[in-house]
């Protein structure tokens, strides 16, 4: 079993990693969504990991066909991943849908329509 200090340290490694291998390894074309890396959650004993992703792209259908690239590629992107950090064993990528990134989108032009609306609230009392 690794120390609590070691996973954390490589859940934050593995973060990194698997957003690179993302990014550059992976060729599917069901990948057309852009993907974030939120999280890393590493069992412990190293054998698991849960990945928390954001998918943003411009429809529906493409952020579900992105994820289940993700899905797929799971096997490839964990042995790329652990040959890269030499670990014993290549983790169990197990992917979650984190909606994080529309979320925050959505709230920041809630945001500058209230903003907007109060400036225009402001120049007709004057």
């Amino acid at each position: 079993m690794a120390t609590r200090r070691r996973i954390e340290r490589l859940n934050k490694t593995l973060m990194k990693e698997i957003a690179t291998v993302i990014m550059t390894e992976v060729k599917d074309p069901r990948l057309t969504s852009m993907v974030s890396v939120l999280e890393v959650d590493m069992s412990e004993d190293m054998r698991h990991a849960k990945v928390v992703v954001s998918i943003y792209g411009e429809k529906k259908s493409d952020n579900y066909k992105t994820f289940e690239a993700l899905i797929s590629s799971a096997g490839y992107i964990s042995s790329i991943v652990s040959k890269g950090l030499r670990l014993r064993y290549a983790p169990e990528l197990r992917f979650e849908w984190s909606n994080a990134l529309a979320v925050a989108d959505e709230m920041g032009q809630k945001i500058k329509e209230a903003m907007k609306q109060v400036q225009e609230d402001e120049k007709d009392s004057k």
